[in-house]
């Protein structure tokens, strides 16, 4: 997503539709069955909520300002607490519903109110770029100068005696929380740009469950429900098509529902796929942290999302093969195969990367595979070319898939293609973009 997009969370009370800006938004939290008050003689303050071991005041505009009434009767179980926090402030807002989340040019931006009464809560509005609605922007600073009512959390944990070379505390990451057949799936709000209805999906013969659909003009590779958490699935309907987007490349995820944002502290229990790492929430309820970084790593087809001038037809080998080499898996920026036979010899890179490296009596040319991160741990592939042989740096050496374990297939636009393998079933199914060295030394 460029720097420039402006990413709001989407909320309604009564007939007014907000964009909020998403680093403000901490938690959405249900309504308690029994309000704290905290009796005032004015203002617009619902009561007290407790969050994360803090009460919080609750802000209900329509005892403030006309919200009007929405056009369909909202259901009280939509109903949510928005906590919000902000320049070390936190407040809670009451809300009919809460909606996806959104990402906006600043331009489409307009100032409405000029005057800075200080006593108005908005005076900028935009209107959706996906349904055309009229959202007015709320600004989290001015809603708490205007309650005069907020918690000042960050004063409370500097107040706190901390121990020496202890780290501050900080609150808890904000999540995208999304229903799957496994439970509750965390995403990074920044990597989840859209969930959509389920558009119609193509398949293409081979991979991730062989399917794929067109999203913003771009071919968006599909996984299966399955794929990404470990343990028993339940079966039933993903009617919606999640998004997962990451350094211009794309995946989609079919789940049941986008659920709420919340924070969340710690980082969990890794699974053992390494894409997940399970944690419970305050109920006590498991909740499954998607990384999306090993997700890219570990489905290299994603590369067919990169923005293209048009979407022409995904074309795939009707058929698939085993490996009948095998293939040893390393990381280059990012996770790449490479038929072993190619390979003479794999060795530690020794001292610092130079133009050549001496092997066997002679100087061999090196090329670096590692990309802008290089890291530290790297390994040297010696291949032989026809024009003499070459040592490739690469990162860690993950692991070698032995003949016949894999899947071979191609996929590509037009005439250009890109091979795969692919290995396992469900959660442990992994693909790895196919290498040839021996072709890359020749080029």
């Amino acid at each position: 997503m460029p720097a420039t997009k402006l990413r709001l969370a989407q909320a309604r009370i009564g007939a007014v539709h907000l964009g909020i800006p998403v680093q403000a938004v901490v938690q959405a939290i249900a309504l308690p069955d029994t309000p704290a008050f905290l009796p005032r003689r004015q203002g617009a303050l619902r009561g007290v909520v407790e969050h994360a071991g803090t009460l919080v005041p609750v802000v209900d505009l329509a005892r403030w300002v006309d919200t009007g009434t929405a056009a369909a009767a909202a259901s009280a179980q939509d109903a949510r607490i928005l906590v919000l926090h902000e320049g070390g402030r936190t407040i809670g807002l009451q809300v009919d519903a809460v909606g996806g989340l959104l990402d906006v040019a600043p331009h489409l931006l307009t100032r409405l109110h000029h005057d800075d009464n200080p006593e108005d809560v908005f005076h900028t509005a935009l209107r959706s770029p996906d349904d055309g609605r009229i959202l007015s922007l709320l600004e989290v600073g001015r809603l708490a100068d205007l309650a005069a009512a907020w918690s000042q959390v960050d004063q409370v944990i500097a107040a706190a005696p901390a121990a020496a070379g202890a780290a501050p505390v900080r609150a808890g990451h904000t999540w995208a929380l999304l229903q799957t057949g496994h439970g509750r799936l965390a995403v990074m709000p920044g990597d989840l740009p859209e969930v959509m209805p389920m558009p119609p999906l193509e398949r293409f013969g081979g991979g991730i469950d062989s399917a794929y659909c067109i999203w913003r003009g771009r071919h968006l590779p599909v996984l299966p429900a399955a794929a990404l958490i470990e343990g028993p699935f339940e079966a039933g309907s993903e009617r919606l098509l999640a998004v997962i987007e990451r350094g211009g490349l794309a995946l989609g995820l079919p789940v049941r529902a986008a659920l709420q944002m919340c924070a969340l502290e710690g980082t969990g229990l890794p699974a053992n796929n390494g894409l997940t790492a399970t944690l419970y929430d305050g109920d006590g309820l498991d909740v499954h942290l998607l990384d999306t970084a090993r997700l890219f790593e570990r489905f290299p087809e994603a590369a067919l999302s990169k923005p293209a001038a048009a979407a022409a037809p995904l074309t795939a080998a009707r058929q698939r093969s085993a490996n009948a080499v095998g293939y040893i898996v390393f990381d280059a920026d990012g996770l790449g195969a490479a038929p072993l036979g190619a390979i003479e010899q794999i060795l530690p890179l020794a001292g610092t990367l130079a133009a050549t490296m001496d092997w066997r009596g002679a100087a061999i040319p090196m090329v670096d595979l590692r990309g802008a991160a290089p890291g530290t741990a790297a390994n040297v592939l010696v291949v032989k070319a026809p024009a003499g042989h070459v040592g490739y740096v690469v990162g860690r050496v993950q692991s070698m898939i032995t003949p016949g374990s894999g899947t071979l297939y191609r996929m590509g636009v037009g005439g250009s293609g890109l091979e795969f393998i692919t290995t396992g079933e469900g959660a442990e199914q992994a693909s790895y973009r196919t290498v040839d060295l021996v072709a890359r030394a020749a080029a």
